[in-house]
């Protein structure tokens, strides 16, 4: 169809003379509704004119079933669908008109959100998807382009591959729903999509809205789905108190992953105002503001129970902020002022010469401790390391970690590994971890060193590489070409005597180098306990 301001679109939609949003295969316009004479949003089917006649057909059912799958819903965070029109024999869209910004659209242009407010876009998110969980939907795209800010009001668009109970799968082979940067672990791994990889997405766009972008983006599809699955979030200062949250939507198990009731509670506290970042959209020239989905499938999900809980307001109530505790992380300026008053200086000559008497006396009373107190240990809790747990595998050995380390496994193929993975108080240093893998394959130790550290050498998304291969063990830092992320890793490879490579990685990674090298310095002793413990069993 031609661009231009007049067109009307099933007798009754007429056409703004500029879309305000494209992706894939839709292109959403402002229209006017000539019988109810009101503004809405419209959105069209695109299809190439070399596009298959299946292809064509898929395309038409996925189009129809995202109107049926936001229809299904009634939720202030949810863009509602007033009707599904035919022009030209194909589906046309008719939406609520959001009058606002997307959340991609702020990013690009204006910058990262302050933490109130991404808390604030975090709640209205996580509210919109409990609501379409419960009605049996999952969104399966949650990303930045999909959510608009309009004044306070946050609203997910594009159900373009979600789908209601009870529908087929309109999948193609080796096809991979939803934006990889948003895809969680499991779907990457095969696994049918759950609430919890929704709740993944969630994870990413929150990270994505306090540091600028998404934690796993590389500089191709197959990297990042490799850093989704694998890697930590990059830490980045930026997070602040958001980290806790963050950290459990973004966990690697799908069973451990943060529920949205629970993230709702989080963010809760310090939640604040949308306003500031509102508005209107940018001109069309700028980029889309609404849709931006290039997939095309769906996932049948099975019907929950009705959701008979009552429906929390769009705005949650102003909330006491609790002091600071020490525990808390947070890394907001604070600008702290004392009142002016006009007997301070006498205040504070006073205060100097207390310290003076003080220094002076605590001099001519000081004296040197006992030799035999000079010469005993520091205390026990100056030196105590944290306590080793030993585990015994079924792959054939035993180690011992800290306590309190959650555990992990997999097996492909020859190669079976299992994880270890320490607390992470700091979001700007990474969580400890260590990885034992048992490889059949009858590659040698020396082999497979060898092997690691040319491919980390050698891989194009790792700089500033600094190895060491030293009998067993290869230690070695390196950059991320994504990031300021930096890596320090250790690993051991040593062979049982059936022949079976055994190899021992424990890895960390901070923001910078200085925090690398104090945090690797702090945790270097409990990686020589941890690779002593290891040993074969029969």
């Amino acid at each position: 169809m031609t661009e231009g301001e007049g067109r009307v679109v099933a007798g009754r939609y007429r056409l703004a003379q500029r879309p305000i949003g494209r992706g894939g295969m839709g292109v959403v316009w402002r229209a006017h509704d000539e019988y109810l004479h009101r503004d809405v949003a419209i959105k069209e089917l695109r299809l190439g004119e070399s596009a298959d006649p299946a292809d064509s057909a898929a395309a038409v059912r996925r189009m129809l079933r995202e109107a049926r799958a936001a229809a299904k819903l009634r939720h202030p965070g949810i863009v509602t669908v007033h009707d599904v029109v035919i022009e030209d024999d194909l589906p046309w869209i008719v939406m609520e008109l959001i009058e606002g910004r997307s959340l991609a659209d702020i990013l690009d242009n204006d910058g990262p959100l302050p933490l109130d407010q991404a808390a604030q876009v975090g709640i209205q998110i996580l509210r919109a998807l409990d609501a379409a969980h419960q009605r049996g939907v999952l969104h399966r795209d949650v990303k930045p382009a999909n959510i608009m800010l309009d004044g306070e009001r946050v609203v997910l668009t594009d159900f373009g591959i979600a789908v209601i109970d009870g529908a087929s799968a309109l999948t193609g082979t080796g096809q991979m729903p939803g934006s990889p940067e948003y895809i969680a672990p499991e779907r990457i791994d095969g696994h049918e999509a759950t609430r919890a990889a929704d709740m993944w997405a969630v994870g990413v766009t929150l990270y994505a809205t306090v540091v600028g972008r998404s934690p796993f983006k590389r500089k191709d599809i197959q990297s990042t789905l490799a850093a989704a699955a694998s890697r930590d979030p990059d830490p980045d200062p930026r997070i602040g108190r958001l980290w806790p949250v963050i950290q459990g939507l973004l966990r690697k198990q799908p069973a451990e992953r943060m529920a949205a009731n629970d993230a709702v509670e989080r963010l809760t506290t310090f939640a604040g105002s949308l306003t500031p970042r509102g508005g209107l959209p940018r001109p069309p020239t700028e980029g889309p503001t609404w849709v931006d989905n290039p997939s095309d499938q769906v996932t049948v999900v099975a019907e929950t129970a009705p959701n008979t809980r009552t429906a929390p307001p769009l705005m949650p109530p102003p909330v006491y902020r609790q002091p600071v505790s020490p525990a808390d992380i947070t890394l907001d300026p604070i600008s702290i002022r004392p009142r002016r008053k006009n007997h301070g200086i006498l205040i504070g000559l006073g205060a100097v010469l207390v310290v003076a008497i003080v220094v002076v006396v605590v001099a001519l009373t000081q004296k040197d401790p006992p030799a035999a107190q000079q010469n005993q240990p520091p205390s026990a809790a100056a030196s105590s390391a944290p306590a080793l747990v030993p585990h015994q595998e079924t792959l054939g050995f035993t180690i011992s970690v800290p306590d309190g380390w959650k555990r992990s496994e997999s097996t492909q193929g020859d190669r079976s590994d299992v994880l270890y993975i320490g607390p992470q108080p700091d979001p700007q240093v990474g969580a400890p971890e260590v990885q034992v893998r048992r490889d059949t394959t009858g590659t040698t130790a020396r082999q497979y060193l060898a092997n690691r550290q040319e491919s980390v050498r050698t891989d194009r998304e790792n700089i500033d590489y600094n190895g060491d291969l030293n009998g067993d063990q290869l230690e070695y830092q390196h950059g991320s070409a994504a990031g300021p992320v930096r890596y320090h890793v250790l690993a051991k490879a040593v062979t049982d005597n059936q022949n079976r490579l055994y190899v021992v990685t424990f890895t960390l990674h901070a923001n910078d180098q200085k925090t690398l090298q104090t945090e690797w310095d702090a945790v270097a002793p409990v990686a020589t306990a941890i690779f002593n413990s290891f040993k074969f069993t029969a």
